[in-house]
Parts: structure tokens; C-alpha cells; sequence
């Protein structure tokens, strides 16, 4: 927490201070004429301590948003990323492949679950605005958010973000090719999931392929993750002193997680790290779950319009958890674990986070899904552009992540916010 926190804090204060500043420049008249890209939900602001304790309110939400951040953050340092060093150790997996399967599909969750929602309580489009705008967070804040506060230069390998790069590539064409006519049928929807199937597939070969590569080549093949272990314990050790006060207020989230999640770094449970890694998915989509609602609920009571906060503060928020783990995995020097992460949440996200729920549907309704394709070329313009923006800039950095790099990824992320927001108010 000592050195994710204040990353984060950074980042979150910033998406915050751009959400106040852009409702601000939109102003009252271009209200009318937006296209509800995000609506608050009846009642949001109207609850007894809203209304008569605003100012209470608001500190109460704030603390509870840093919070569920926290418990985030213990989540993800303590039992998610020791589970996944557990899972590639047993299947000698790259720390590549670990973070563009296994972390990817953990940390986007709460995506899946927003998805789910989508489709079968609130049955709007939530789900795909989500994966979009989370989808360009990933790509740009994340990995530029690990260049900026990783304290030394990362160098990554250029096979696995090419190779992520690619299998993006296709996730989105697959997706624009579905919605196209506005309807899903279950064919459509289960080519979806099997696009993601396939993908896990490619990985299952992916040292094989990476070994050719290198033969060709004539370079060293990746590291293990296994290999990096004792460097990561020893790390752990010197980052263990948080202050007293720090440690009682976080003793019941520590205590709660103690209870519930399996420590598998512990000898005594080494082979649970099965239960550990769906234990923390299940803690992470709730966390997020509360940590979203109550910025929703903040944003509301600030006054801050309703589609600045979906493209800024509720589209980062549930892509907490994806960057919490590539911070994390990036403190240990395993930058291509961290970049896999963020390119394969958002392959996750499209191929499953969407093609799931809408094959769930088909087959409870039997019917067709309904879905808006009225904006689907600007959205996969915006998509395309941003993956290959972010690789051009890679590949012009000689594949090393530096700090001027990471500006020029959040750079990307807010021309992104302030064309969504110019399109949403009419401006555009």
C-alpha cells in the first residue's frame, strides 16, 4: 500500500480534478442535447444523509472510496499476485502468458459483472460503454501509469505485447463484425467466447512460438515466473513496515480478507492457490462493486455531471483492479507481466465480458440481444487508433517504458475524454 497508494491517489485526483474542470467548461447548455451516454440512477442523491448531512455525506464517501481501494490493494498484494505466481509456477507459465490470462481474467471482473448487469437487470448498453471507455484506460493509463511510477526504467520484450497487440486487433474487429446490424444472435455471441477460447489456446502454445521466434533471432527466451521469486520476497520484506495507525485502521479489512481468502505464500496452504485466485476475484468484484456505486453517489452530490463521471472516474473504477495489479507486478520488474495485463483485460473484456452474458441471454430468452450500433465507428476508431498509438510510441521508445513515455500514454487517455465529452454535450 505504501507505494501502490500514492500512485493511485495521484491518478485518482487527477481524473477527478479533469471530471470537475470538464463539467465545468460543458456548462448548462449543452445539457439538453446530450445523448445520455451515462444517467445517475433514481434516487441516487435523495437518501435521509445526503439530504440533510450533505458535508457528512461526502467525507463519508470519499473515506469509503479510499477504502475500498485499500482493500483493493491488500487483495491484489497479498493473495491475488501470490496466487498467480502459485498458478505459473504449476504451469510453467511466462510471466507474459500469466499476466495476459489468469490476471487479465481476475482483474476484470468487475467489467464482467457490469456486463452481466447490463444485460440482465438494468438490460441497456452499460455493459459495452464500460468495456470501451475501460478498454482506452487500459491501454493508456495503465501501462502509462506503470512507466511513471515504477521507480526504475522497464524494458519489455517485443513479442508479447506484439503478439497481445494482434489478438486485440482481431477482438475488436470480431466485435464491430457482431455489432454491426445491432442484434446478437447466439452464433454471434458464441463466436465471441470461442475468439477467447482460442486465444487461451494460442497461449497454451506460446512458448513454443516464442522459442522460434528467438531461435531466429538468436535471443534468450523469457524468464520464468518462478525465477523471479526470491527477488520478489525479499522486496515484500523491506515493504512490510507500514505505520501502527496505518495498520489499525486496515486490521478488519486485513482480518476479514485472513478469514475468508486462503494465504497461499503460507506452507500450509501452497497447493489452495486455486481457491485463493477465486476467492480474490470474488473479493475484487465487490470491492469494486461499492468503491464505483459511492463515486457514482460522490459525483452526484458534487453536482459533477453524470457523463464526465462515466468516462472518467466510473470507467477507471473498475479497471481498479488491473491497475493495482500491474503496479504491483511492475514494482517487481516484470514490465511485460504488467503490459499483458492491461492488453489482455481488454481482450477479455470484449471476447468474454461480452460474449458471455449475451450467450447467457440468448439462451434464457431465446431471442436476439438487442444493442446501439449507432455510434459503432467513432467507438472502433477510437479503439484502433489508441492500440496503435500506444504500440507506435512503444516500439519509438525501443520497447522501454520511461516517464515521458507514460505522459504521452495519459496524454492519449484525456484527447480521448475530451472528444467523448465534446460529442456528448453536441460540440462535435
Amino acid at each position: 500500500m505504501g507505494k501502490v497508494g500514492p500512485a493511485f491517489a495521484v491518478v485518482a485526483a487527477g481524473i477527478m480534478a479533469a471530471a470537475i474542470v470538464l463539467d465545468t467548461v460543458g456548462g448548462e447548455e449543452g445539457r439538453p442535447h446530450r445523448r445520455s451516454l451515462h444517467e445517475y440512477e433514481p434516487g441516487v442523491c435523495d437518501s435521509y444523509l445526503t439530504t440533510h448531512y450533505t458535508y457528512l455525506a461526502v467525507a463519508l464517501l470519499m473515506w469509503g472510496i479510499f477504502y475500498m481501494f485499500w482493500g483493493l490493494a491488500i487483495v491484489c498484494d497479498d493473495y491475488f499476485v501470490t496466487s498467480l505466481e502459485d498458478i505459473s509456477e504449476a504451469l510453467s507459465l511466462t510471466p507474459d502468458v500469466a499476466g495476459a490470462t489468469f490476471m487479465a481474467a481476475g482483474s476484470s471482473a468487475p467489467e464482467l459483472f457490469t456486463s452481466m448487469m447490463g444485460v440482465f437487470a438494468v438490460k441497456n448498453d452499460v455493459g459495452i460503454g464500460t468495456i470501451v471507455g475501460s478498454a482506452v484506460f487500459n491501454l493508456c493509463c495503465i501501462i502509462g501509469g506503470t512507466a511513471l511510477f515504477t521507480p526504475d526504467v522497464l524494458t519489455i520484450d517485443w513479442k508479447p505485447i506484439t503478439r497481445d497487440s494482434i489478438f486485440y486487433a482481431i477482438s475488436i474487429v470480431m466485435m464491430l463484425v457482431v455489432l454491426r446490424d445491432g442484434n446478437i444472435t447466439l452464433m454471434e455471441a458464441v463466436s465471441l467466447v470461442a475468439g477467447y477460447f482460442v486465444y487461451v489456446l494460442a497461449m497454451y502454445f506460446n512458448s513454443t512460438v516464442m522459442d522460434a521466434i528467438d531461435s531466429c533471432t538468436g535471443k534468450k527466451t523469457a524468464e520464468k515466473l518462478d525465477d523471479e521469486e526470491k527477488e520478489k520476497e525479499e522486496d515484500d520484506e523491506d515493504e512490510d513496515a507500514d505505520a501502527p495507525i496505518a495498520k489499525a485502521i486496515a486490521k478488519p479489512l486485513y482480518l476479514l480478507f485472513a478469514v475468508t481468502i486462503p494465504d497461499c505464500s503460507k506452507p500450509s496452504n501452497k497447493k489452495r492457490y486455486l481457491l485463493t485466485f477465486f476467492m480474490s476475484i470474488i473479493w475484487i468484484g465487490v470491492l469494486s462493486y461499492f468503491m464505483v456505486t459511492w463515486a457514482s453517489k460522490l459525483g452526484c452530490l458534487w453536482g459533477v455531471h453524470p457523463a464526465v463521471m462515466g468516462v472518467t472516474v466510473l470507467a477507471a473504477g473498475t479497471s481498479v483492479p488491473d491497475a493495482i495489479g500491474s503496479l504491483l507486478v511492475a514494482r517487481d520488474g516484470q514490465g511485460d507481466m504488467a503490459v499483458s495485463n492491461a492488453i489482455g483485460s481488454n481482450v477479455f473484456d470484449i471476447l468474454l465480458g461480452l460474449g458471455l452474458p449475451w450467450v447467457l441471454s440468448c439462451l434464457i430468452f431465446n431471442t436476439g440481444v438487442p444493442v446501439d450500433a449507432e455510434n459503432l465507428l467513432p467507438m472502433s476508431t477510437i479503439l484502433f487508433a489508441t492500440l496503435l498509438a500506444v504500440y507506435i510510441v512503444t516500439v519509438l521508445s525501443g520497447f522501454r517504458l520511461t516517464k515521458c513515455v507514460g505522459l504521452i500514454f495519459f496524454s492519449f487517455y484525456f484527447l480521448f475524454v475530451a472528444y467523448t465529452l465534446m460529442t456528448e454535450f453536441g460540440l462535435l
